[in-house]
């Protein structure tokens, strides 16, 4: 029998800054691990942590919703954490790159230069700005973009709606769920800092996905995990069908091809019928907002690349990680068998009637239908409320 360890970092909305935690701290809540794994928590009372990178020294670097950028470092008996920016903006991506630190607001990128030996900050400046920050949903998650030789040729940024069920969104130009690669200049300008590139660019690389959360490299392409709609106030789909519909998802976007529309805001998935006829779990339907795009619209993949995978309605996926067991830094890893997997977190519902839960979820791969397991679950999301009755602006709002 292995036991493999698993970190987790408890989220509370709000918080009291701390230096240091003991190891051994329990969950606030109770926690079901698959037999043979293990979960602890590395550091708790954090401000909403949204997104996690290491460094090249294995620091652990977290962006704080509202407060900013904190490193977690594991001592002896425990974690000792620092808030090396204070940035009340940042809302949830962040990417780290040698002794660079990217994170974004509802507008912008900002690029900070680490140092991971100090554990400090000694500059920032935007990489990327205009963003549309006007929306329900205004965090961007993000890549940067490389060449076959490895080297950063810009970045590959993602948009949420402007509104819950947004028609805008059908327009690629309208800059409203989709993704986009922003090149960097070929000749860099010999000023500093460099102008930051402005979005929405020129290169559009998927529409059409709601609210793309999370963004991981694979197969010569990019998988996304994609949250839902909010269906509630849909005519024609209240009560029992929006408490358990419609499916989150995980997209895959070929790089090399040209954009596709994944389908928001008219096409979804199923994830429960219902005894519905004609409809089956998997299959794509469309929400009546326009006429001329029923279900047969939809299934036509000219006009709705389907997802590769889906999830359980309101699950909120937030990132995907690859794992790659010789990338493991000496730490000990999950089991052989995981290698190559694919790992999401799930922030869980607030409006759904008994909530899914938040956890992490191992999907396997190559994919096999809708598979996937939980290595990682709690009960309920932490800290939000049980009944479906929410305001509006409040839906799956990230």
């Amino acid at each position: 029998m292995f036991s493999a360890p698993l970190v987790f970092l408890f989220s509370a909305v709000c918080a009291h800054a701390a230096t240091f935690q003991p190891s051994g701290i329990p969950f606030k809540g109770p926690v079901v691990t698959p037999a043979g794994l293990s979960a602890s928590v590395v550091f708790s009372n954090l401000t909403t942590p949204r997104g996690i990178a290491f460094d090249e020294l294995g620091n652990l670097l977290v962006v704080e919703r509202g407060l900013g950028i904190s490193v977690l470092t594991e001592v002896q008996g425990g974690w000792e954490r620092e808030i090396v920016v204070n940035n009340t903006d940042f809302t949830h991506g962040i990417v780290v790159d040698g002794r660079r630190i990217f994170a974004s607001t509802a507008t912008t990128i900002i690029e900070h230069f680490w140092d991971p030996e100090t554990r400090t900050v000694t500059d920032a400046f935007p990489a990327v700005t205009g963003l549309p920050g006007d929306g329900e949903l205004t965090t961007h998650t993000f890549l940067l973009d490389r060449d076959k030789d490895n080297i950063v040729r810009g970045y590959l940024v993602g948009s949420g709606p402007l509104t819950n069920i947004d028609l805008t969104a059908r327009d690629p130009a309208s800059g409203r769920s989709q993704i986009r690669r922003l090149k960097l200049p070929e000749v860099q300008i010999a000023v500093f800092p460099p102008p930051p590139i402005g979005w929405p660019g020129d290169d559009l690389v998927a529409f059409g996905i709601r609210n793309p959360a999370g963004f991981a490299f694979r197969d010569g392409g990019l998988y996304v995990v994609e949250n839902a709609a909010s269906i509630d106030a849909v005519p024609g789909f209240e009560g029992d069908f929006a408490n358990d519909n419609p499916a989150d998802e995980l997209e895959f976007v070929d790089l090399s091809a040209k954009a596709k529309s994944y389908g928001f805001p008219d096409c979804s998935t199923v994830w429960n019928p219902f005894g519905r006829p004609g409809l089956s779990k998997g299959d794509q339907f469309n929400l009546n907002l326009d006429g001329t795009r029923d279900d047969a619209f939809c299934k036509q993949v000219a006009n709705n690349e389907p997802p590769v995978l889906n999830f359980q309605a309101h699950s909120v996926p937030l990132d995907i990680k690859f794992y790659d067991r010789s990338q493991k830094n000496g730490r000990v890893g999950l089991p052989a068998r995981f290698d190559g997997d694919a790992f999401v977190s799930f922030h869980g519902s607030f409006n759904r009637v008994p909530p899914t839960g938040y956890g992490v979820v191992r999907v396997p791969f190559p994919l096999n239908g809708d598979s996937y397991e939980f290595i990682v679950q709690g009960p309920e999301s932490c800290g939000l409320p049980r009944s479906r009755k929410v305001h509006p602006s409040r839906r799956i709002g990230l």
